[in-house]
């Protein structure tokens, strides 16, 4: 077993017998990826369990990345009663599908869950059915991406059952291995979260601590009797066939969130997030990729909420770090607003990172992580992240340049999410929908240092800004480009793209310079460069472009040594039908 650098609450081991193969990652690659988020899933959990602390004595917990039948077990209940710390076994079968780094952390935090119930003392068993369904739940709830692995509803509530499926909300199984009772449970959690819209401290918090029951939990949140018989005569009219899911349903979209039911309240939350700081949540109003309200520190923050809450802070675009730094974890934090009339509880955003382009299409998120919010107030009550998502060194891709998109949401007004947006039938919808909901947000910027871009290659003493000039993916459509500039006397941008790029722009341009590039597209070699005003709105000019198009291009600048004083920002943009749709922001700093 090779043990890698201790945290301050788990210490994470592997076995370097495990390799890689045509189904998972290595043994190695796996711990890595529980290393660098087993301390954020430490905080989220305990700020889920009324922010619980585990005892000196049973620190630090062991996390153990072995071969095995697949899946993961702990200790927990015994050690914490014991004073040591307990161990937590996440095994990895030969043929676990596709297990990449990212896959084992739902399952740990299932079982860190059991531990936080055991020290929580007297309620949630993790040995019976309620915790077991809890403990599922956790999983759900910090990795809503991953919520399919947790799901057992089905195994009580299906088309053979669902007339008498049997009520272990009254009753509790004294195992933590029969799915028909785990499954009720499950479904009940998520009842009580997104149909009565108690927030998931507060459940967590109702621990039965008389019969073990989840009706006595119920009971305690202030729900008349229990709430089975209306639980399951809620499921029995919203699926009158026993199914939960419809026959199209994809697996990955099979999870025991199957609530709200029923009519809508009358008044309903508006999340969003914004824009750029003139944004009120009404509006998309450009720019569209400078949010303020998407935050990327290269530290942690000890205080966000009061940090970024202030009018100053709410005003100002400029509260991140000028630049990502490699080799190390940086933290995004996002602020979320709620316009509508009534509260919203158990919120989630969530960050994804993409290559620059001046449409990021849903194909080119790669998720950064979530962020929960029990409950967003109406108003002007602006709520942060409690807890910086981090964005390891192993997990930031090498090159410099990134864009951040943001999304918020609830199960009454849901997050757009990339296999959402992608499964829109035409362009004209996506359009509609990006201009309808305003829970959705870009930062996108390059930051470039000026002495370290004058002396890259192919371009000599310009300084290159990469970016993706991309279209739809559902069929060919007409897009419409002009550049923002305001860069000092003397400075000299151009744009270099594909030859076929530069020759489809219409009106047709008369001064372009033919280059050859073999680095930037070995399949498009032929480049042509436009040259550009240096400080000014300038119309490219509209060119039709294929789907799925994602040319590599730059823009390309050389500012004059004597105003490297202070910094600059270039945008080209991309517009449909008029609508500015995203650009693509490049700042460029001095030297530090």
């Amino acid at each position: 077993m090779i043990t890698l650098p201790v945290t301050a609450h788990f210490v994470v081991s592997y076995d370097d017998t495990l390799a890689a193969n045509a189904t998972h990652a290595s043994g190695a690659d796996l711990a890595q990826s529980v290393l660098d988020y087993c301390e954020y899933d430490y905080a989220r959990l305990s700020a889920l369990f009324g922010n619980l602390m585990l005892q000196p004595q049973n620190l630090p917990i062991a996390v153990n990345v072995v071969a095995g039948s697949g899946g993961a077990s702990n200790d927990g209940l015994g050690a914490v009663a014991g004073g040591y710390a307990p161990t937590i076994n996440a095994t990895v079968a030969a043929n676990d599908s596709f297990l990449e780094p990212g896959g084992l952390e739902p399952l740990i935090v299932a079982e860190l869950a059991e531990i936080f119930m055991a020290a929580q003392g007297p309620g949630w068993n993790p040995g019976w059915s309620d915790g077991e369904s809890l403990s599922r739940v956790c999983g759900q709830i910090l990795y809503p991406e991953n919520a399919a692995l947790f799901a057992t509803g089905s195994s009580w509530y299906s088309p053979t059952t669902f007339a008498n499926p049997g009520d272990w909300i009254d009753a509790v199984e004294q195992t933590d291995q029969d799915l028909v009772s785990v499954g009720c449970g499950s479904l009940f959690f998520n009842y009580l979260a997104y149909q009565f819209n108690y927030t998931w401290p507060a459940i967590v918090a109702a621990a039965p601590v008389m019969n073990q029951t989840l009706a006595e939990a119920a009971s305690t949140l202030g729900v008349a009797g229990g709430g089975y018989a209306a639980f399951l005569k809620l499921l029995q009219t919203s699926f009158p066939s026993g199914n939960l899911h419809s026959a199209s349903t994809s697996f990955l979209q099979q999870f025991d969130d199957v609530f709200p039911l029923g009519p809508a309240p009358a008044q309903l939350p508006s999340l969003f997030m914004r824009h750029n700081t003139a944004d009120t949540g009404t509006s998309h109003s450009p720019p569209l990729s400078n949010s303020p309200d998407i935050i990327m520190k290269n530290a942690v923050v000890a205080n966000p909420q009061a940090t970024y809450s202030t009018p100053a802070s709410i005003a100002s675009a400029n509260e991140s770090d000028a630049a990502v730094l490699a080799g190390q974890t940086n933290y995004l934090y996002l602020r979320v607003w709620n316009g509508g009339a009534a509260a919203a509880q158990n919120a989630f955003a969530t960050v994804y990172y993409s290559p620059p382009a001046t449409l990021v299409t849903p194909s080119m998120w790669t998720l950064i992580g979530d962020s929960y919010f029990a409950t967003v107030p109406t108003a002007s009550a602006v709520q942060v992240s409690a807890i910086g998502i981090p964005w390891p060194a192993d997990q930031i891709p090498a090159a410099g340049h990134y864009c951040f998109v943001a999304t918020v949401g609830n199960n009454y007004q849901p997050a757009p999410n990339p296999e959402t947006l992608a499964n829109f039938a035409t362009f004209q919808d996506y359009y509609n929908y990006i201009l309808g909901n305003n829970n959705i947000t870009w930062r996108n910027f390059n930051v470039v240092n000026f002495a370290a871009g004058q002396i890259q290659r192919p371009f000599g003493p310009l300084v290159p800004l990469p970016f993706l000039l991309s279209g739809a993916w559902t069929g060919e459509e007409n897009f419409q480009f002009e550049t923002v500039a305001a860069l000092p006397k003397g400075s000299v941008l151009a744009l270099q793209a594909a030859d076929w790029i530069g020759r489809s722009l219409t009106p047709t341009r008369t001064y372009m310079t033919a280059v050859r590039d073999l680095a930037t597209d070995p399949a498009n070699t032929a480049r042509l460069r436009i040259a550009l005003p240096a400080d000014a709105v300038h119309a490219l000019g509209e060119i039709k472009l294929p789907a799925r198009t994602a040319a590599a291009s730059h823009l390309l600048v050389s500012i004059p040594r004597s105003q490297h004083d202070k910094p600059y920002e270039i945008a080209i943009l991309q517009r449909y039908k008029g609508q500015q749709l995203g650009p693509t922001n490049c700042r460029l700093v001095p030297q530090r």
